[in-house]
C-alpha cells in the first residue's frame, strides 16, 4: 500500500510509534488485540478503540472471528488424576488374571463400570463372552488416547483440535467450551512508513508544543461547531420500579398497613388454609415450584391445623368440606409462594382487631414458559380489609377509586369463581379497544375465616403488577419491563405521575 499524507490523533500517533519500535521487520501478518496490547503496554480496550478509528482512515483490516476457548471439566480433572474409567478397568482386569465377571465389575466399579466396559469395547482393549469381561491388549499400551488432549489444554497450550476429538470430549463431560469473540489486525502499510508520513492532529496548544517546536509539525484539530454535544445517560430509578413504589404510596395514602413476608411459603399458607383442596391441580409441580432441600417446614400453632383439616375432609355445620383424606405432610411442604394472598392468610391468622387494612407487594412464582405475557416469577399486590359496612358493595368502590387513582377512565367488574372468596369478581379495565382483566377480589368465604379463627367479614383483593404495568405503559411484551436497553428505558417518563389520572 502506498501510504499518502495521512493526519492521527496523538494516541494513534503513540500507538503506532510504540508499535513500530517492537515490530520485527515489515512483516504483514494478522495481530490479535492481546497480541498488540503487550507489544505496546497500552490496553485492550484503549486498542480496539485506536484500531477500529485506524480502519476508518484506511491503514488497517480488521478480521472479527469466534474463537473456542477449552477448559476441563470437574470429570476431566477427576480422570487426570485417577486415571479413565476404561484404565481402570484394564488395571482390575490385569491383577485379576484378565478377565473377570461383568458383575464382579460392576461391584468393582459401581456406576463407572458401564462406561468403563463401554469405552474399552470401543478402543477394542477387551471383549465380552459368556458373562465375562477379557481383556485382550497389552495393559502398558491401554492409555487413552483423551488424556493427551486434557493435558495440552490443562498446560495452557493452544493447539487445534480436530472437531470429532472436541465432541467426543464433550460427549463424555470432559470438556468445556466457550465461543468467544475477537479482532485480528492487519496493517496494510508497515507502521513505520505511517509514522514518516503522518501529521499529528492536536486539539490544542500547550506552552510545551510552543517550546519544543512540536507544533511545527502538527495540525490543530478542526471542530464541526454545528454537531451536537454527545448524549449523556443520567441515572434514575427503573421506571418499572418507580411504577411499584408509586402503587405502594398510593395504598398508604388510601389508609392501608404493609406487611412483608418472605417468598419461601408452606402450602399450608398458600393453599390449605385458603380452603384449596390437596388434588386441585394448580398444586402440581407443573404449576408450583417446589423447594427440594429443606423440603418441609412447620406450623407452631396445631389448633389451626386441626381447623384447616377438619374443614377440608368433613368441613362443619355450615360447609361440607372437600371430603377427601387431608394429608398435613403434604400442607408442611416448602414451595415458593404462586400468590401474595399467602400473606394475607398469615395476616388473618394473627387475629387482627377490625377496623384494619393490610397490603403486601412481593414476588410470585409459577411454573410458566417465557413468552410476551408470562414470566416464571413476577409481583403482586394484595389487600385485606375488615371495618364497619365492610360487603360487596364496599369492595367494589375501594376497587373503583384505586383504578381511577391509577388513570384508567373506563373499568367494570363481573362474577367469577375463586377457591377462597364468595362472592368473587374479576376486574377489567379498557385499553385501546379490548378489555383487559387485571384484578381477582372478593369477600373471604366462611371456610377461610374460620380455619384461621375469625368471625368477622373480610374483603380481598388481588393483581398482577407487571399486567397492569403493561395495560398503562401501552407495551405489548412482558419482558420489555425488565429490559436492558437503554434508549428503551429512557423512553419512559421518568414520573408516573405523567400518566396518573389521564385518560387510558
Amino acid at each position: 500500500m502506498n501510504v499518502r499524507q495521512v493526519f492521527l490523533s496523538e494516541a494513534e500517533y503513540e500507538f503506532l510509534k510504540k508499535l513500530s519500535e517492537r515490530m520485527v521487520g515489515g512483516e504483514r501478518r494478522l495481530y490479535s488485540v492481546d497480541e498488540l496490547s503487550k507489544l505496546t503496554g497500552i490496553s485492550k480496550s484503549s486498542i480496539e478503540s485506536l484500531i477500529r478509528l485506524l480502519e476508518e482512515k484506511g491503514l488497517v483490516r480488521i478480521v472479527r472471528r469466534e474463537r473456542e476457548i477449552y477448559s476441563l471439566t470437574s470429570v476431566a480433572r477427576k480422570y487426570m488424576e485417577q486415571g479413565f474409567p476404561e484404565e481402570r478397568l484394564v488395571r482390575k482386569l490385569q491383577e485379576s488374571g484378565g478377565e473377570l465377571p461383568v458383575k464382579s465389575v460392576q461391584e468393582l466399579m459401581g456406576g463407572e463400570a458401564a462406561i468403563a466396559i463401554a469405552h474399552a469395547l470401543r478402543k477394542k482393549w477387551i471383549r465380552l463372552s459368556s458373562g465375562k469381561v477379557e481383556l485382550v491388549v497389552d495393559p502398558g499400551e491401554a492409555l487413552a488416547v483423551e488424556r493427551k488432549y486434557l493435558e495440552a489444554i490443562a498446560s495452557n497450550k493452544p493447539q487445534a483440535l480436530p472437531r470429532s476429538v472436541v465432541e467426543e470430549l464433550k460427549h463424555r463431560k470432559l470438556l468445556s467450551v466457550e465461543r468467544r469473540a475477537e479482532s485480528l489486525v492487519e496493517f496494510l502499510a508497515d507502521p513505520r512508513e505511517i509514522i514518516a508520513k503522518s501529521t499529528v492532529e492536536i486539539g490544542a496548544l500547550t506552552k510545551d508544543l510552543i517550546v519544543s517546536g512540536a507544533w511545527k509539525r502538527a495540525r490543530l484539530k478542526s471542530y464541526d461547531i454545528t454537531a451536537s454535544p454527545p448524549h449523556i445517560r443520567m441515572g434514575r430509578t427503573n421506571f418499572f420500579r418507580e411504577f411499584i413504589d408509586y402503587i405502594r404510596e398510593l395504598m398508604r395514602e388510601l389508609g392501608f398497613i404493609e406487611v412483608e413476608s418472605p417468598p419461601i411459603e408452606l402450602e399450608f399458607w398458600n393453599y390449605d388454609v385458603l380452603y384449596q383442596p390437596q388434588f386441585h391441580p394448580a398444586r402440581q409441580a407443573t404449576d408450583t415450584f417446589i423447594v427440594e432441600s429443606p423440603s418441609r417446614g412447620t406450623v407452631g400453632d396445631a389448633s389451626i391445623i386441626e381447623r384447616v383439616k377438619k374443614l377440608h375432609e368433613v368441613g362443619d355445620d355450615e360447609s361440607t368440606g372437600w371430603q377427601y383424606s387431608w394429608s398435613l405432610e403434604r400442607a408442611l411442604r416448602i414451595i415458593l409462594r404462586s400468590h401474595t394472598t399467602a400473606v394475607s392468610a398469615r395476616v388473618l391468622a394473627a387475629r387482627p382487631t377490625p377496623p384494619f387494612r393490610y397490603f403486601t407487594i412481593g414476588r410470585v412464582y409459577r411454573v410458566e414458559k417465557i413468552d410476551a405475557n408470562h414470566l416464571p416469577e413476577f409481583h403482586q399486590v394484595d389487600g385485606i380489609a375488615s371495618e364497619d359496612d365492610v360487603d360487596l358493595r364496599w369492595l367494589l368502590g375501594f376497587l373503583s377509586e384505586f383504578l381511577e387513582r391509577l388513570g384508567f377512565a373506563e373499568y367494570k367488574f363481573r362474577p367469577a369463581y375463586f377457591p377462597f372468596t364468595e362472592p368473587s369478581i374479576e376486574g377489567y379495565v379498557r385499553i385501546g379497544g379490548r378489555w383487559l382483566e387485571i384484578l381477582g377480589a372478593g369477600l373471604f368465604r366462611p371456610e377461610v375465616l374460620r380455619a384461621v379463627g375469625v368471625d368477622y367479614t373480610v374483603a380481598a383483593w388481588g393483581m398482577g403488577i407487571e399486567r397492569l404495568a403493561m395495560a398503562l405503559y401501552g407495551l405489548n411484551d412482558i419482558r420489555q419491563l425488565y429490559s436492558y436497553n437503554a434508549s428503551f428505558v429512557e423512553s419512559i417518563p421518568i414520573g408516573w405521575r405523567v400518566y396518573a389520572g389521564a385518560k387510558v
